[in-house]
């Protein structure tokens, strides 16, 4: 039992600074997002009316491929961190509410 201190603590202060460090990230960019969604709007327009060549199948196909990827994956990984994932959350709502 011992053993597992270390291990859990490490967890718990990388998940707990990552997840800090994300929800400061989020609160700036959602500061910015009116003018992400601006941009968005105005690549997606110009890919409509064919000024600009986005090649929307050949997207939806990479995206499919590594959802098909993770998906798998993702509940026993986050199964087998829970106090990374409870750290990370912890941090992540600590960092938005800051400044």
């Amino acid at each position: 039992m011992e053993d597992l201190i270390v291990p859990v603590m490490f967890m718990f202060v990388i998940g707990g600074v990552s997840g800090y460090l994300a929800g400061s990230l989020v609160k700036k960019v959602s500061s910015m997002a009116l003018t992400i969604a601006v941009f968005v709007f105005v690549v997606v327009g110009l890919a409509y009316t064919g000024n600009l060549a986005l090649d929307f199948d050949a997207l939806a196909t990479s995206i499919s491929n590594v959802v098909g990827i993770v998906a798998p994956l993702g509940i026993v990984a986050l199964l087998s961190s829970v106090p990374f994932v409870a750290s990370f959350v912890a941090g992540l709502f600590l960092g938005y509410r800051r400044y």
